[in-house]
């Protein structure tokens, strides 16, 4: 009891840094996991669409690739009521006035539609199927 009533200031002092610099390098430890995981890619994966799996990095890919074929979908559904309408395809995609980007958001290469079928595809690589 001598040392705790003598110099009570002292020892709340070296305990209060000594849990100071242990939550510090706790934080570090956690920041470069949540690092590495974001950026490494090397982190949890989760199953994508395809059953592919997915990084944080290549989840804005995925993204991007959701939105090229929802503006696909509606250029086309653009186009049936075009031809409801007028009874023949549109010229181009521009007298549509879909109001959407005619060109892809991964790449940005402009949407191929040909007037003679209707038919309007992506030509981005990977982006075929859409």
């Amino acid at each position: 009891m001598g040392l705790r009533a003598s110099h009570p200031s002292a020892w709340r002092r070296s305990e209060r840094g000594f849990l100071t610099l242990i939550g510090l390098l706790v934080v570090i430890v956690i920041i470069g996991i949540l690092f590495a995981l974001y950026f490494g890619g090397t982190g949890p994966k989760s199953a994508g669409p395809a059953g592919a799996t997915t990084t944080p990095g290549r989840a804005v890919e995925q993204a991007r690739d959701v939105v090229c074929r929802n503006n696909l979908a509606q250029i086309r559904a653009a186009i049936q009521t075009y031809v409801a309408t007028s009874g023949a395809y549109p010229p181009s995609l521009e007298s549509l006035e879909v109001g959407i980007p005619l060109n892809c958001p991964v790449g940005g290469e402009p949407y191929v539609y040909d007037p003679a079928t209707g038919q309007v595809h992506c030509v981005h690589p990977g982006h075929g199927r859409y």
